[in-house]
């Protein structure tokens, strides 16, 4: 159940001759978004992950 005053009433899905999936092109672009969004999170892990190998490497404490 939905309690917050300003929320949006949750979705749900038509049924109809729209499919959940969308066309193809649809498809492709929100596989690259999500390959994207991937990379991101990577390349932000590797960086986080690289500061606390150099911290520990000089012997702070984070």
């Amino acid at each position: 159940m939905n309690t917050q005053p300003q929320a949006r009433p949750s979705a749900t899905l038509a049924s109809g001759s729209q499919s959940a999936a969308g066309t193809p092109e649809e498809q492709q672009a929100r596989a690259q978004a999500k390959l994207a969004k991937k990379e991101r999170k990577h390349a932000r892990l590797r960086f986080f992950f690289g500061w606390c190998e150099g911290c520990q490497a000089f012997g702070s404490a984070f």
